[in-house]
Formats: structure tokens, C-alpha cells, sequence
């Protein structure tokens, strides 16, 4: 059992599914800062239809207006949902 690879903490993990549950959402491309009128916070791009589908690049940091445009109140309240950058990433992770 030391050797096997699938084996990890008692739980069978495939090899390709073992890079999503072993990495961050702070690793992940979504992952991105949120600039307001005073603060930045940290939130997850991969809701938004442009960002989730890979039609555009991710920016480095993102207006806060820029995400009331593309998806209203709900679409900001849902990327600011997701973000903890210690938390285990989602099935959409990519890396950096």
C-alpha cells in the first residue's frame, strides 16, 4: 500500500482527478483580485459565461464594474462567494 499511487489518506483518488483535489483555488487562473473603489478581495471568475467558457483571457486583476456589466448584482455576489484562496479547488481548476 506505500507504493500505491491511487492510496492517499484512505481515500482512492484517480490520478487524473488527483491534481484537482491535492491544489488550491490561490493556484487556480479563476482565481483573481477584485478591485472596488477602496479595497481589493479575492474572487472566482469561472461563474462568469466569457472567463468560464475560455473566450477570453483571465486579467490579472478586475474592475469591480467590469463584473456588474457582464452579470449584475447576483453575478458579483456569486463570484465573491468563492473566495478563499485556501479552499479545495472546484472540478473547473486550471492552473496558473
Amino acid at each position: 500500500m506505500d507504493k500505491n499511487k491511487l492510496w492517499e489518506s484512505h481515500r482512492l483518488i484517480l490520478p487524473e482527478m488527483r491534481e484537482k483535489v491535492i491544489k488550491c483555488c490561490g493556484s487556480c487562473r479563476f482565481f483573481v483580485p477584485v478591485r472596488g473603489k477602496e479595497e481589493i478581495r479575492y474572487g472566482c471568475v469561472v461563474s462568469l459565461p466569457v472567463y468560464g467558457t475560455l473566450q477570453k483571457r483571465t486579467p490579472k486583476e478586475m474592475p469591480v464594474v467590469e463584473i456588474l456589466r457582464m452579470a449584475g448584482r447576483e453575478g458579483l455576489d456569486k463570484v465573491m462567494q468563492n473566495g478563499d484562496a485556501r479552499a479545495q479547488a472546484c472540478g473547473l481548476f486550471r492552473p496558473r
